[in-house]
């Protein structure tokens, strides 16, 4: 009898080891195809920013206007948020979702990235050349050559990551305009200043 006892203790001791041995690997492999599936989340999207939800740059497609004029409202408000609307803006820069702009220097509609990339200049400095180390010297009428590089949406994930590392790594200290500097949009929607950028 002491025998079946010990017999039966034996069983259970290597029962329960082995249901605590496999429980952790079970666990592992969840965690590990979970990070395989955002790896191919991010592979496929090109992109390593989360799309902006931001519930003014989604209304930028249904602007009444053609142009970044003082009509453009909801342009003029991102700006007006001043700081709050960077990181949005900066994770718009790749949205493709075109809008009622039109430029003649792409000879097309803006897309909301590219309307995105005008609004961050109007709220901070951020310098084409520093940014993304490339010179951008020449003009084509009033179209400056940096554009022929931002309008190819080919190059966008690229500026944008530029974009944010520029961002993340330098300071910007707010500057009030001068008055000769206003303009009649800025009046209106009485934007006063613009972030400066302050090498480290």
């Amino acid at each position: 009898m002491k025998q079946v006892y010990n017999f039966l203790f034996f069983i259970s001791i290597i029962l329960l080891s082995y249901s605590t041995t496999n429980e952790p690997q079970k666990t592992i492999a969840k965690s590990t195809s979970i990070n395989r599936l955002d790896i191919n989340k991010t592979e496929e999207s090109g992109n390593e920013f989360p799309v902006s939800q931001d519930s003014l740059i989604s209304q930028l497609p249904r602007m009444q206007t053609t142009h970044l004029d003082c009509a453009a409202d909801v342009y003029w408000k991102i700006i007006k948020r001043g700081k709050a609307s960077i990181v949005p803006l900066i994770e718009s820069l790749t949205d493709t979702t075109e809008t009622t702009i039109y430029d003649p220097c792409k000879n097309g509609r803006l897309t909301i990235g590219e309307v995105a990339y005008f609004a961050l200049e109007e709220i901070a400095e951020f310098p084409a050349f520093a940014v993304t180390h490339i010179q951008f010297d020449y003009f084509n009428g009033d179209c400056w050559s940096f554009f022929e590089y931002f309008f190819d949406h080919s190059n966008k994930h690229d500026y944008q990551k530029k974009v944010w590392t520029f961002y993340q790594n330098n300071q910007f200290i707010y500057s009030k305009f001068k008055k000769s500097e206003l303009t009649e949009c800025h009046l209106q929607y009485e934007i006063e200043g613009k972030y400066k950028w302050q090498k480290r």
